[in-house]
């Protein structure tokens, strides 16, 4: 666990990592829903970085050689602070149209699954080239750890709610299941090595959290809103609006191990053999961090999970208009994910199709450029997009399908 805590907190890839996000622009339609009931699925796979080449993460996720080149470029990119994000999502949703709960009621019910994982790191600069060059960048200079976190959830979740049938405006209620989550904070970290290599100063006082290996670790209940709104545009025209919250809730977690690792090792007049490559101290962690105090405690958590929140002017399918356009904000009850602002375009050529750009800043990253595409027919529509396209420190893909019947 000690030997894992600096680079798990880095780049956090422990297997299949899901949380949900909305790029594809929601469309608003106010008319009464034809069929009986309709499924939505959807579908996101996205890692972000504002400096990490996706050329490492590759390697994370498939394996290979990882190059002084692939090093160096994402070194040159490292900012003060720099964020890591990985997002992957499955979704799934019932609405039925025909059910009146009331007589005369607009109101249908929904019912909803999904499995989902939040996981996002911030780290200073010098960490990336401490773990990727050791401690040979820093020789007569220091390296500052302090203030880099990382945290992960993974969880599902089972819902029922209502929604309106002319605004979309819906309300759900959820179980969650939580499978695991981590997290971990270096409140302090230095190291200093002297320009002549005969001495070596490194402090750390880090804090590492995770869940019990249960199935379940964590059990707890969430909210899902998505409130439609309009504002006059004109004698007969609305521009409409959509508050969204995702997963804003509050899990139960019994059993959390909480390790923290504190100390300083001071090498003066250290063998300089052992130091002519100037990566001792990193060559073996196990033995390097087996020299700091590592006490572990046991204890019950409530936290609150990572909810999504978004705003965003929608695109009116009702709309005669060829070209449309939509702006938004995102952000995540996360200190890692930055508030994230877009804006984008839709251009509806022909009935049954649309297509849109966007540009966003912010998130795990810096600036981004997406692309979608939207096919529409009576009872099935498919839509898939890409908020990162053109980057050389992520990818992502959106899909989105709806049947009705």
């Amino acid at each position: 666990m000690i030997r894992s805590f600096l680079i798990v907190s880095i780049f956090l890839i422990h297997g299949v990592l899901c949380f949900t996000q909305s790029m594809l622009p929601v469309q608003q339609d106010t008319t009464l829903f034809d069929y009986s009931g309709e499924v939505i699925f959807s579908g996101v796979a996205d890692y972000q970085s504002t400096s990490i080449g996706k050329d490492i993460t590759k390697r994370f996720f498939y394996g290979g050689f990882i190059d002084d080149e692939m090093k160096g470029a994402s070194s040159g990119r490292q900012q003060l602070v720099n964020r890591f994000g990985i997002d992957i999502n499955t979704d799934i949703e019932y609405r039925n149209h025909k059910l009146d709960f009331f007589k005369d009621s607009t109101t249908g019910y929904l019912l909803k699954y999904g499995f989902y994982n939040f996981s996002g790191i911030q780290y200073t600069e010098d960490v990336f080239d401490l773990l990727f060059f050791g401690n040979s960048s820093f020789i007569g200079d220091t390296a500052f750890l302090s203030g880099s976190q990382f945290s992960s959830y993974t969880f599902q979740k089972i819902g029922f709610g209502w929604f309106d049938k002319i605004s979309k405006s819906s309300l759900t209620i959820n179980a969650i299941g939580v499978h695991n989550s981590l997290s971990g904070v270096i409140n302090k970290g230095e190291l200093y090595q002297s320009a002549s290599i005969d001495s070596v100063d490194f402090s750390l006082d880090a804090v590492y959290k995770s869940s019990n290996s249960q199935t379940f670790c964590g059990f707890g209940i969430a909210l899902d809103l998505d409130y439609r709104f309009n504002m006059p545009k004109g004698d007969s025209e609305f521009i409409y609006f959509q508050l969204m919250a995702k997963n804003l809730g509050l899990v139960f977690m019994p059993d959390v191990k909480q390790s923290r690792i504190q100390g300083e090792l001071a090498y003066d007049n250290y063998t300089i053999n052992d130091l002519l490559n100037s990566q001792t101290l990193f060559q073996n962690t196990d033995e390097t961090f087996g020299l700091f105090a590592d006490t572990m405690e046991v204890q019950d958590n409530w936290r609150l999970l990572p909810a999504m929140l978004q705003f965003t002017k929608l695109i009116d399918r009702n709309s005669s208009q060829k070209l449309q356009g939509f702006y938004g904000a995102r952000a995540y009850l996360s200190s890692s994910f930055m508030p994230m602002f877009f804006v984008g375009i839709d251009v509806h050529p022909i009935k049954r199709y649309r297509f849109g750009l966007q540009a966003s800043y912010g998130g795990f990253s810096n600036l981004r450029w997406g692309m979608y595409s939207d096919l529409q027919f009576d009872k099935f529509s498919i839509g898939i997009a890409s908020e990162n396209l053109f980057s050389q420190t992520g990818e992502s893909i959106i899909i989105r399908m709806s049947c009705a019947f």
